[in-house]
């Protein structure tokens, strides 16, 4: 079945406004993560200044490192806050997509719920919404770059501006061809998400079967039905992997690329005094973390494009129900006491007589069914049809 269309960012927005006060703490902290680096950049330029003697005045020594192992403490104690909030925000992310997925299949007819296998529907259950969580998620690390970059881009140019733009060009290259590769990323995850539901349905379909193939003697058909679906899904995976792989490289190697360029640009300025050891060490400590930035902008250029597939997917399930259901609020009952199960009423008196009329029933798109039966069915009796 094609996936239809879906609205990525309304979509992700919206699953970020049903958690809106926690989405905004986990912020708040991994801001705090990014921009935190930014002291210890300082400290290192002023240790480095203060041995090589460019700068006389200033903290001594045992000060600064005693600065390096508080903010070291500080960091820490961030970072776990951090994380303990970014489980819980998606903890609650994935459950509320289940839990709107699986209440969406209880409504449709029983032979009706599902238009793919079991096993493939499972795949959507988990590896398309741990992958839609985890583009959502990311969104707490753009906020941290959005305010760490200026500032560190800001120091590194108040040091020398032609520096950090021969640093930083390679690096915007590298965000740009990840922007081109969308298209390219979007296809390699549909076929190799495509070909991983093929694979479980199938298994899924074998296990439910056994009985069957024994007695019709498919054993070596369907071995080899399941090795060519798994050919399939090993070449897709190849692919979408390789991809994510060579993106991930570029904005990795590009850390060694910038300070290469650092050492050549610098050079003269260090021998003529204009760029000292201190500002040397701070260009190469902020370039790390600039570079983890342009990677993560990057990677989230490519996140989303794969988020996109897998939302599609899953608004698949949803069998013509509108894609805003995979987001709509519901009370998850994480916290507090449960509810008592619903219990249906006793009827009021046994049945007697069950009687039908010209009962009638088509299956869709198709003229195959029943038309006007009658049944005058006693109470407490037995009858075959």
């Amino acid at each position: 079945m094609k996936a239809p269309a879906v609205r990525t960012a309304r979509l992700g927005a919206t699953l970020i406004a049903r958690q809106k006060w926690r989405w905004g703490l986990n912020a708040a902290l991994w801001t705090a993560i990014y921009v935190m680096p930014i002291v210890p950049g300082l400290i290192t330029q002023a240790f480095f200044n203060r041995v090589s003697g460019a700068a006389a005045g200033g903290l001594g020594i045992p000060a600064l490192v005693g600065l390096i192992a508080a903010y070291g403490v500080g960091r820490i104690a961030v970072m776990a806050w951090a994380m303990w909030v970014d489980i819980h925000f998606r903890f609650r992310n994935q459950t509320l997509l289940r839990r709107n997925l699986l209440t969406r299949i209880y409504e449709r007819p029983g032979a009706q719920a599902l238009a793919e296998t079991p096993g493939e529907a499972l795949t959507r259950f988990r590896e398309d919404v741990e992958e839609t969580d985890e583009t959502v998620s990311w969104t707490v690390d753009l906020v941290g770059i959005l305010f760490f970059l200026p500032v560190a881009l800001g120091i590194m140019a108040s040091i020398d501006a032609r520096v950090t733009a021969f640093v930083f060009g390679p690096m915007v290259l590298v965000v740009l061809l990840a922007a081109r590769a969308r298209d390219r990323i979007r296809r390699y995850r549909e076929a190799a998400r495509e070909a991983t539901g093929e694979v479980t349905g199938a298994l899924a379909e074998m296990f439910g079967a056994v009985p069957a193939i024994k007695v019709a003697g498919a054993e070596e058909a369907m071995i080899a039905h399941f090795r060519r679906r798994n050919d399939t899904r090993r070449i897709a995976l190849v692919r979408d992997k390789t991809l994510t792989q060579i993106l991930e490289s570029l904005f990795w190697n590009s850390v060694s690329i910038g300070t290469g360029i650092i050492l050549v640009v610098a050079a003269r300025g260090m021998t003529a005094g204009e760029f000292s050891v201190g500002d040397f060490a701070l260009f190469v400590y902020f370039l790390g973390f600039v570079s983890e930035c342009v990677w993560v902008v990057g990677m989230f250029i490519a996140r989303y494009q794969q988020a996109r597939v897998s939302l599609g997917r899953l608004a698949t399930l949803l069998a013509g129900a509108p894609p805003e259901r995979l987001v709509e609020r519901r009370d998850l009952q994480l916290t507090g006491s449960l509810p008592d199960p619903a219990v249906e009423a006793a009827a009021p008196e046994p049945l007697r007589r069950l009687q039908v009329e010209g009962l009638t029933y088509r299956y869709p798109g198709t003229t195959a069914g029943i038309a006007g039966v009658d049944l005058d069915l006693p109470g407490g009796s037995f009858t075959v049809i």
